[in-house]
């Protein structure tokens, strides 16, 4: 029975070492599995600040674009404007530069100064008729140049033709102006869009940051949970351990019991014999004879 005691003991130590082991294991993963949560939920705090930044951002963007749109539309109105009072200045100058009958026109003249400069390139000719061409490509330059001078003398002079085109370039600068205005806008709307476009691009990476921790608080948890799962198991085995322990020990000390008994009432029997005898009894005969119930 000692023997089977002293191994129950002895297993029973090695499963505190052991309990003491799994407890540790199951602490520090509960530990980690607070880090990774407390790294998980600033990663998501980051991710949730960089989106709405992003947000704000394209939301800036769209409100340009969408002042981009309004501006385009007010540049084809101004377009159309424009190329109207173009076309009333080419009437006007018409007007102006055909109300003398006798005048040709500069178109007739160039025409004809196209086909003499063909005729140069394309014709040979004798030495006296190529100087005759010549000069009279020469005069004909002159005659154009002449021409467009007094033609623009005569619209100078014009009223309807100079109020029409101050209003006409008043119209082209709007116009240039807006173009411009719309270009400088559509840049600004796309720095909003590159900004947003990066910052998505980190608050995704964050949050991918953010779901490998999350991924690794999972399974922090889970090998707790089993270190707990063995925890338990232990102190089972620990309890049933002490259940038969404590019962060896109690037949034990109850078989010991039995045989301090026993050699007790051998003893008392030998000093009851010597009492039957007539023999004399010490204080301490008298004692073991009581205990063993024989006085």
């Amino acid at each position: 029975m000692t023997e089977v005691l002293e191994e129950l003991e002895e297993k029973y130590e090695k499963k505190k070492k052991e309990l003491d082991i799994h407890k540790a294991e199951r602490d520090r993963f509960d530990r980690e599995a607070d880090e990774w949560a407390d790294k998980r939920d600033e990663l998501n705090k980051q991710t949730k600040e960089l989106f709405k930044q992003a947000k704000e951002l394209k939301d800036k963007r769209d409100e340009l674009n969408k002042t981009v749109q309004e501006l385009k539309k007010e540049k084809e109105t101004l377009k159309e404007k424009y190329l109207a009072l173009q076309n009333e200045l080419k009437e006007i100058r018409k007007k102006v530069v055909f109300s003398n009958r006798d005048r040709p026109a500069i178109s007739q003249l160039k025409k004809k100064l196209k086909d003499l400069e063909n005729k140069q390139e394309t014709k040979v000719l004798t030495k006296e008729k190529e100087a005759e061409l010549v000069e009279e490509i020469h005069n004909l330059h002159l005659q154009i140049e002449k021409m467009k001078k007094e033609e623009e003398e005569m619209v100078k002079n014009s009223q309807e033709y100079m109020e029409k085109k101050a209003e006409f370039l008043g119209t082209k600068l709007k116009l240039d102006e807006i173009i411009k205005k719309i270009e400088d806008v559509a840049n600004e709307a796309q720095k909003y869009h590159d900004q947003a476009m990066e910052i998505f691009e980190k608050a995704q990476e964050i949050r991918k940051a953010a779901d490998e921790a999350h991924q690794n608080y999972l399974t922090a948890v889970q090998k707790a949970r089993e270190e707990d799962n063995l925890v338990h198991d232990i102190i089972k085995e620990l309890k049933d351990f002490e259940k038969l322990i404590t019962g060896l020990k109690v037949k034990q000390s109850a078989s010991k019991k039995q045989e301090k008994e026993t050699e007790l009432k051998k003893v008392a029997e030998g000093i009851f014999e010597k009492f039957k005898k007539g023999e004399p009894l010490t204080t301490e005969d008298i004692l073991i004879l009581q205990k063993a119930g024989f006085m």
